[in-house]
């Protein structure tokens, strides 16, 4: 069965993702597994509790974080989730994009820290796995209700290599019954009339289990402003996008402006390479 992954380093932000990743996993009925990683200054897995004893401080932190991921997995135990734990050692990001297997995992909950953005959960690697992860990545920045989450907005180019990663987030939020709001961003270099756009949308969705989803779409000079205005215009509680990166000017989506709606509203955000 697969889990639902949030990697945490114990921080206030990563305790709110933890909090509300347990209301997620109750509501889809997936079972939760935690993970932190430690650095150590030596390859841990291959010492004998003599030499551990080497590296008091280490060891000390280590004990400290299996407490903290006990307690976890006891507090998801208790609200009726089945959890469990991980601990990694020297996780490099490409390790890590390993480690988060679309077959082993559902959805990824993480913390981010306000303003600062992605500088501390797992290191630089929130920002890596935002960009590559082939399982949806949800990051929230403060204490946030699943119940209060009444209208997502998904940001989508409506292109047929998008389908498959809309109809995982899709099948995600229906059980959420959360409303879903599709927009397009129509921009000057890549210009599309009303007839066009809505001929995509009735084409996408007609390839869609979604069924009844409100669309629209927005004239702007590029995607990020696009998204401002539709984030300003239909106020969701959540926005979703389907990432990718591409050369030259067709950068429509690409990751960057999902890193930039996260630092810069205080919105929590559900994001999906369209690469799985």
């Amino acid at each position: 069965m697969k889990h639902i992954l949030i990697p945490t380093d114990f921080s206030e932000s990563a305790n709110y993702a933890s909090e509300f990743g347990i209301e997620i996993a109750k509501a889809l009925n997936f079972p939760i597994r935690f993970l932190h990683s430690i650095q150590t200054p030596v390859d841990w897995s291959k010492l004998n509790r003599q030499d551990e004893a080497k590296y008091p401080e280490t060891k000390e932190s280590i004990e400290n974080a299996k407490e903290e991921l006990k307690i976890w997995e006891k507090n998801a135990q208790e609200k009726g989730v089945e959890a469990e734990h991980t601990l990694i050692f020297n996780t490099g990001m490409d390790e890590l994009n390993n480690y988060v297997n679309p077959e082993k995992y559902e959805l990824a909950i993480m913390g981010t820290h306000g303003t600062k953005g992605f500088e501390k959960i797992l290191g630089s690697n929130t920002q890596k796995l935002i960009r590559h992860s082939k399982v949806p990545v949800f990051a929230i920045k403060y204490k946030l209700d699943l119940s209060k989450l009444k209208k997502v907005l998904i940001a989508t180019d409506l292109k047929e290599e998008s389908q498959r990663a809309f109809e995982k987030i899709y099948r995600i939020l229906e059980k959420l019954k959360i409303e879903i709001e599709l927009v397009y961003i129509n921009t000057p270099y890549n210009f599309k009339e009303t007839k066009e756009i809505d001929s995509m949308a009735n084409e996408f969705l007609g390839k869609s289990e979604a069924k009844n989803l409100k669309t629209q779409h927005l004239n702007a000079n590029n995607e990020a402003r696009g998204i401002g205005m539709a984030l300003n215009k239909l106020k969701p509680d959540l926005f979703t996008s389907i990432t990718h990166q591409r050369s030259g000017f067709d950068t429509i989506f690409s990751p960057s402006i999902t890193e930039e709606i996260i630092n810069n509203y205080d919105l929590p955000v559900l994001s999906i390479n369209r690469a799985i």
